[in-house]
């Protein structure tokens, strides 16, 4: 009776498409190991790039922060009566916003950030790289637009004295002495008429509470670092932490 079921047309066609279904469903579930396996290796890739550029970011965003706030004392000399030409150049000046992300867009394009497990850090890194990102930018901006503010308000009522001139040492432009180069210089007379300027010192207010504001966020940035760096270390079963970098004076 078993010979003859095995024989049996109508058994025989039933046990092949069995066969094949539990083939097919196999394959598919195989596949989806592999896709699993594939995006969780994305994943972590993703997540160890994303260290690297934290840690860039980190670097510059300490340094910006020390630019800045000496930007912002220089300001305030300014203010209190102390002008100098020295002073003038380095409040007018701007600073852009330059950020690390290839790696965050990285995790978003293939899909990777799904398969992250701690939610606290996709978060993180949302609030990190979408909110915080933002906020710098258009602070960034918001400093460059007053900034060219005042530089038209200088080009427009005082004149510049002289610049110094290009020094060439082989046949190549000699750096060093670069900044001094691109920098206006002012006489006497015109430092002493703008100390007495109402409408530079409210272009200089401005952009203090614009540079304030850039400071501020750059130290949260900075802190949003660290306790994103620990939090990603947990996810890939890390114990080498970030280098720590100390605020140093540019």
């Amino acid at each position: 009776m078993k010979k003859a079921l095995l024989t049996n047309p109508a058994f025989r066609y039933v046990f092949e498409i069995f066969v094949i279904v539990f083939s097919v469903t196999i394959s598919f579930f195989i596949q989806d190991v592999l896709n699993d396996r594939e995006k969780i290796e994305h994943k972590n890739k993703g997540l160890k790039g994303v260290l690297r550029d934290l840690e860039q970011d980190k670097k510059n965003f300490v340094y910006t922060s020390n630019v800045i706030s000496t930007r912002i004392k220089l300001t305030e000399d300014i203010l209190e009566g102390n002008t100098s030409n020295q002073n003038l150049l380095s409040v007018m000046l701007t600073w852009g916003f330059t950020g690390q992300n290839s790696n965050f867009k990285s995790l978003i394009s293939t899909g990777a950030v799904e398969y992250i497990d701690n939610d606290s850090l996709t978060l993180e890194l949302t609030k990190y790289y979408e909110q915080s990102y933002k906020v710098l930018n258009d602070t960034s901006e918001q400093y460059v637009k007053h900034y060219l503010e005042l530089s038209g308000f200088m080009r427009t009522n005082y004149p510049v004295n002289s610049m110094d001139k290009l020094q060439i040492k082989n046949g190549k432009i000699d750096y060093d002495g670069f900044q001094n180069v691109i920098s206006f210089k002012y006489n006497d007379k015109t430092i002493n008429q703008l100390q007495d300027d109402f409408r530079f010192n409210n272009y200089l207010y401005q952009l203090k509470k614009t540079k304030l504001f850039y400071l501020m966020f750059y130290e949260n940035a900075i802190n949003q670092i660290d306790k994103l760096s620990k939090i990603i270390m947990t996810e890939l079963n890390l114990k080498e932490p970030i280098k720590s970098i100390k605020h140093k004076n540019p």
